[in-house]
């Protein structure tokens, strides 16, 4: 299939600069520091200041068509990703996967009480799917939701849920059906204010908590605040999945060839400045190459989604290809410091403050997000290729 990426017409140049202007004059002011990857402030006032900022924009009629269930402009769209996209700040507060969900399965009642608000940064969600025992294999959760007349009560345990700490609502997973497998899976709209619920912050390698474990004592969720059918939570959760996952592979490398060069003039490999080693030319070269193949692949499922041809396993490839070449190149950096690359944040003789070692650190974190590349290789092969399935190990 042609890649298509449709020139932005010189009429939208206009709407390019006047969002430009806007976002020097709403721009936050953060204490809390970006760093790469999806992380989460430490503190309530910049979360507050990152509300204000998504409300701005929300009311100033830059709105996302991830929350909207009209059609939109999508020069437009492009040109608002493009820009937000610059800002380095968060410009979708929370995990806003069940947007999908909501727009594919809600009722219109839920999707009028929670589309807006997510879109506005006034709600931030979270999402409820991995277990410490069900990560990629999310088939196997245990968390279950029992009826008991109106309301569904549940018990269970949750991890690895960005945003939790923060986080108004939660789009959960749970079991409902005596029956093993995806079959007795139903999807929820969690209340994350509800009695039952403990969100416990996660302190990782990189010093910073951006992932929570949630756990489930007796929270009730009434019955309104199913998505979709009872039994059918798999079918639901597919299709944030892909989203997930196309997410992970749509993330960016950013210009390579530039940072790497950066670090290879500033550090020496015997006696002399390291760019000037031909295996370091070739290796950013090859680097370079990959990331623009990157862009094309992801230039390539987004021509395919928008002629409704997509297939399952574009998000799988998208992602491995990401996550793996984002790895890589951090690996690569710490390797041309040599010595330095063991100073993280905060040392004044650290790179760049430091932002390769927490680059090193949190990108093995890219390669489970969305289901382990092992399990996507699994997929590709199997549901993509047509090979014969792998066989699992007998757990009796």
């Amino acid at each position: 299939m042609d890649v298509t990426v449709p020139e932005i017409p010189a009429r939208y140049d206009g709407y390019r600069a006047e969002l430009r202007r806007f976002i020097v004059d709403h721009k936050p002011t953060l204490g809390w520091k970006q760093r790469s990857g999806l992380r989460v402030p430490e503190e309530e006032a910049d979360v507050d200041a990152l509300r204000e900022w998504v409300r701005s924009l929300y009311d100033a009629g830059y709105r996302l068509a991830q929350f909207l269930l009209e059609e939109v402009d999508e020069h437009e769209q492009r040109i608002l990703e493009q820009e937000l996209g610059a800002t380095g700040l968060p410009f979708v507060l929370g995990n806003p996967l069940v947007a999908g969900a909501l727009k594919a399965f809600g009722t219109p009642e839920q999707q009028a009480r929670h589309l807006p608000p997510m879109a506005r940064g006034d709600h931030i969600w979270t999402q409820l799917f991995s277990e410490p025992n069900a990560g990629s294999d999310l088939a196997s959760l245990q968390t279950r939701a029992e009826l008991d007349g109106d309301v569904y009560v549940v018990h269970g345990q949750k991890v690895w849920s960005t945003w939790a700490q923060w986080a108004d609502y939660g789009y959960l997973l749970a079991r409902t059906e005596p029956v093993p497998g995806p079959k007795g899976i139903t999807a929820f709209i969690l209340d994350m204010h509800a009695a039952g619920v403990d969100v416990r912050p996660l302190r990782e390698m990189t010093g910073t908590t951006d992932f929570n474990e949630v756990f489930l004592d007796g929270v009730r969720v009434p019955v309104s605040d199913v998505i979709g059918a009872r039994g059918e939570g798999w079918k639901v959760a597919n299709v944030s999945l892909m989203t997930e996952r196309t997410n992970v592979g749509g993330g960016s490398t950013g210009d390579i060839a530039a940072a790497l060069v950066g670090v290879a003039r500033a550090h020496r490999r015997r006696g002399r400045p390291a760019i000037d080693d031909d295996s370091v030319r070739q290796a950013i070269g090859a680097f370079s190459a990959r990331s623009r193949i990157q862009r094309a692949l992801g230039y390539r499922v987004a021509t395919k989604a928008a002629k409704g041809a997509a297939d399952m396993w574009d998000a799988p490839v998208t992602k491995i290809w990401f996550s793996e070449l984002n790895l890589e190149v951090a690996e690569f950096a710490l390797a041309l410091q040599g010595a330095r690359g063991a100073l993280v944040e905060g040392d004044p003789d650290a790179v760049d403050d430091g932002a390769w070692q927490d680059r090193f650190l949190y990108a093995r974190a890219w390669t489970i997000a969305g289901g382990s590349n092992e399990i996507m290789r699994n997929l590709i092969a199997e549901r993509g290729l047509g090979l014969p399935k792998e066989r699992r190990g007998d757990i009796s």
